[in-house]
């Protein structure tokens, strides 16, 4: 048994008629005429301002690439003052975290090697050399 022969004891008969096939074109005349319409203008107003403006971005062509560096530099130097915030801020924090560490056990010795913070000089030189050593 042929494919054809299955589908139609399956279907029964398909037959399309004249009218129908009339409606169905007219339906997609009516439907695609428009779509290309808009599709034919859209092109022809996208080509006419192609036209209109490459002269335009010729001309301030200068003034785009100047304003475009004013930009991109502005961006540079922002970004550069967030990094050294950034690296500021991390010095401050290291610096203290520093002091506070040795605050406690270095205010004896302070006091050991030049009385009071008189030496400070000394006793830097002097716990440096000891942390080399």
């Amino acid at each position: 048994m042929g494919e054809g022969q299955q589908l139609m004891e399956a279907g029964g008969s398909r037959h399309t008629s004249g009218r129908t096939v009339l409606y169905a074109s007219l339906a997609g005349v009516a439907t695609v005429g428009p779509l290309l319409g808009m599709m034919g203008f859209s092109f022809l107003a996208t080509m006419t301002l192609l036209l209109v403006t490459s002269p335009l971005l010729f001309l301030f062509s200068p003034l785009i690439f100047g304003a475009a560096c004013v930009v991109g530099f502005a961006l540079l130097g922002f970004s550069m003052a967030g990094v050294m915030a950034i690296a500021g801020l991390s010095i401050v924090s290291w610096v203290f975290r520093s002091f506070t560490d040795r605050r406690a056990v270095g205010a004896g010795k302070l006091v050991e090697a030049g009385g009071a913070g008189k030496d400070w000089g000394g006793y830097l030189q002097h716990e440096n050399l000891m942390n080399r050593g």
